[in-house]
């Protein structure tokens, strides 16, 4: 965004900060039930599952994320996707991004995951 309006100013990212469990540290953790905290770190789950079978290419990291993600039916995906890093259409090979939002009872989280393909 800040490229396509000719924003003056540069965009940095840095690594997410994650709680033990793996679930990125957000605001809105605070509005999680005890029952949906215990759920919320299927997200990096999946994204970790999907990071890891990348050598065998996009359709894999999305399909393992998606099986990681059916494990806790009570969470629904808004989106999973595969990226270029900035944002762009998936690649087929090299680097990429796995992201992934969803509700967890009435919370919506979201994370990301570098991935290599």
């Amino acid at each position: 965004m800040a490229r396509d309006l000719d924003f003056p100013l540069s965009v940095v990212g840095v690594p997410t900060v994650r709680e033990a469990d793996g679930l990125a540290l957000s605001s809105r953790n605070a509005y999680l039930s005890p029952e949906d905290r215990q759920r919320a770190p299927v997200l990096q789950r999946a994204l970790s599952a999907g990071a890891a079978v990348s050598a065998r290419g996009p359709q894999a990291v999305l399909d393992t994320a998606r099986a990681v993600l059916a494990e806790e039916p009570s969470v629904a995906v808004d989106y999973l996707e595969l990226t270029d890093p900035d944002l762009g259409p998936d690649p087929q090979a090299g680097r990429a991004r796995l992201l992934v939002a969803a509700r967890v009872g009435g919370t919506r989280l979201i994370d990301n995951i570098p991935v290599r393909l």
